[in-house]
């Protein structure tokens, strides 16, 4: 079974889901499905120091074809990632593949890659990556509303299936009609090797540790965490506690952050890491007392799932898909995302996750976002869809 993953960026930069794809067709590999990524060079504003161009080459352990992205200068479609050459090579090699598993709307490779696979008779699966929820759709909402029109609609009507990775995220897609039938299958973590059970430490007198990470985008509302920290420092002056934000965005954005901070008058509680990764991420991850993610839409959470497989507990909006499953797995606190009521969360927090606590975290992330797990879950539908196709 060969089956193409299509995104428009594999870049860190672009957060949760261009990790998954990742992770998830290195995972499908091992499960004996002959799975590949084609994508563009997009790496944030610039292009993408570790690929090369139009040719396949192995990247993070596996298969990546990618071609030059061209982003127009109008600001309705600089996201779109206008790539001939991805147009073209489809156009070319698409019927080599039994399937087509595409990942993100309203860009042009996923576009185009579902169009082509429409013409063609390929089937395809569709992640949404969020993308079909409400919020999402009120963004740009005029350019959403007429790719609807002109030709998302008929790509989402024709796939083989829609892949939501919560049944939040279904739920809420649920409003727009849609034919075809929902895959529910979450995405997954691939831990450290050295990554076990939590154990107790002694802290001492060290302040909490509240760990934000994340791409830093409006969505996510950092500006209502920090909001609320402003209030707990009133209401609390003698606690001990500091925030790390580890995460990049738009520099005149990140900027407004920053100074947003000292006017509340916390800055000297913030600590402004930048993009982290790797080892270095998994270490602030186990570092933090909890992790904090207020946003106002979420349809999975990869990182708050990171935090959890590193024995983390966290604190998340109930807009955050996973919340659900932390509420019941108790490996942390869900709370809207309001400045006065993430503050009395957060005044709770004041006292440390319980080793049990922490100990839920890892056990949820192992348990429920296992990749070799999952991986086995998405070939079996992989399968059914190819089954289902060939009858019609």
């Amino acid at each position: 079974m060969k089956v193409l993953h299509v995104i428009p960026s594999i870049s860190p930069l672009r957060g949760g889901p261009s990790r998954a794809v990742i992770d998830m067709v290195a995972a499908l590999r091992l499960q004996d499905v002959d799975a590949a990524i084609l994508t563009t060079n997009d790496h944030g504003p610039g292009l993408h120091p570790d690929l090369v161009t139009g040719r396949w080459q192995w990247h993070q352990g596996v298969p990546v074809l990618a071609f030059p992205r061209w982003s127009p200068p109008i600001a309705a479609l600089r996201e779109f990632a206008f790539s001939p050459g991805l147009n073209l090579w489809l156009a070319r090699h698409l019927k080599r593949y039994s399937l087509l598993h595409i990942h993100a709307l309203f860009s042009y490779p996923s576009t185009s890659a579902m169009a082509q696979a429409r013409w063609a008779g390929v089937p395809y699966i569709l992640r949404s990556i969020g993308q079909l929820s409400p919020w999402s759709l009120a963004q740009s909402r005029g350019r959403k509303r007429l790719m609807l029109r002109l030709i998302e609609r008929r790509n989402l009507q024709q796939a083989a299936a829609l892949h939501f990775t919560t049944m939040a995220e279904r739920d809420e897609a649920a409003a727009l009609g849609l034919a075809p039938p929902g895959l529910v299958l979450p995405l997954g973590v691939r831990c450290p090797p050295t990554q076990g059970q939590p154990v107790d430490t002694p802290h001492g007198s060290a302040p909490i540790r509240f760990l934000f990470l994340s791409r830093l985008h409006p969505k996510k509302q950092l500006e209502n965490l920090l909001d609320a920290l402003a209030l707990l420092q009133r209401q609390r002056p003698e606690a001990r506690w500091e925030l790390a934000v580890a995460g990049d965005g738009e520099p005149s954005y990140v900027a407004g952050l920053q100074e947003r901070s000292r006017e509340l008058g916390i800055d000297a509680r913030c600590r402004w890491l930048g993009f982290v990764e790797g080892e270095a991420k998994w270490q602030l991850l186990k570092g933090a007392d909890w992790y904090v993610l207020p946003s106002a839409a979420e349809n999975f959470g990869i990182a708050a799932v990171e935090a959890l497989a590193a024995g983390t507990p966290v604190i998340l909006s109930p807009e955050v898909a996973v919340a659900a499953d932390v509420a019941r797995a108790d490996a942390g606190l869900v709370c809207v995302s309001d400045p006065e009521a993430l503050a009395l969360t957060l005044a709770t927090a004041l006292e440390r996750p319980s080793l049990s606590m922490r100990a839920s975290a890892f056990t949820l992330a192992e348990t429920d976002f296992s990749w070799s797990t999952l991986a086995l879950q998405l070939r079996d539908a992989y399968r059914q869809v190819l089954t289902s196709s060939a009858g019609r």
